[in-house]
């Protein structure tokens, strides 16, 4: 395979971060993607970070990462790869090249995925978690989460997934509370008494296998 070479994107006034956004809205439904205005202006204010594979001088692989304040975990917002260049292992480089230096510094990532035993596209959902597990990161198990509609009115099913930092098999379920609760309230601008949040906030449990 062709070299490629992840770049994090500094200056929006580069064609790089136009063709970004094109596959960005190209490989998300709406309900589960910001405009790209919201995504410029996290950027921007330093809120979020935004990664480019770049191969033969072309976009081909976009992340968007959202650095959790004062927290370890950094959560992996977006990441997609054009389709002619798929199952290249461009994504699986991507999470193990940035794992590696997130572990030097005692940081772990952190990704929202849709629930593969939810939804229509259920052999697709199982891939996707397949693929990050193959990779590295855990799920965490019997922990329920909805992402809130970004466009519309339809929130999504998902699961957590997380990298490890040397746990033995569980993670403190208090922890795992409270980034969800500011995950809601830095992303979503939605506070602790929402409904959505509220609608399974309670049933996350004091220890939570990781599997």
């Amino acid at each position: 395979m062709t070299a490629i070479e992840f770049i994090k994107i500094n200056d929006l006034s580069q064609a790089n971060f136009v063709e970004a956004m094109r596959i960005y809205s190209n490989a998300f439904p709406k309900n589960e993607r910001h405009k790209p205005s919201v995504i410029r202006e996290r950027i921007e204010k330093g809120f979020a970070e935004l990664y480019v594979g770049i191969m033969e001088k072309k976009v081909v692989f976009i992340a968007m990462l959202w650095p959790l304040k004062g927290t370890s975990f950094i959560l992996l917002d977006y990441m997609a790869t054009i389709k002619t260049c798929r199952s290249k292992g461009i994504g699986s480089m991507f999470i193990q090249e940035f794992s590696k230096v997130l572990r030097a510094k005692k940081k772990r990532l952190i990704l929202e995925v849709e629930n593969p035993r939810c939804g229509s596209n259920m052999v697709e959902r199982k891939r996707r978690v397949s693929f990050y597990k193959r990779n590295g990161l855990k799920e965490l198990k019997n922990v329920r989460y909805v992402l809130p509609p970004l466009q519309g009115s339809t929130p999504t099913e998902m699961i957590l997934m997380i990298s490890p930092l040397g746990e033995r098999g569980v993670v403190d379920g208090n922890v795992i509370r409270k980034v969800v609760m500011q995950i809601y309230r830095e992303l979503y601008h939605r506070g602790n008494t929402n409904p959505l949040l509220k609608s399974f906030i309670g049933s996350i449990k004091y220890q939570i296998a990781l599997v």
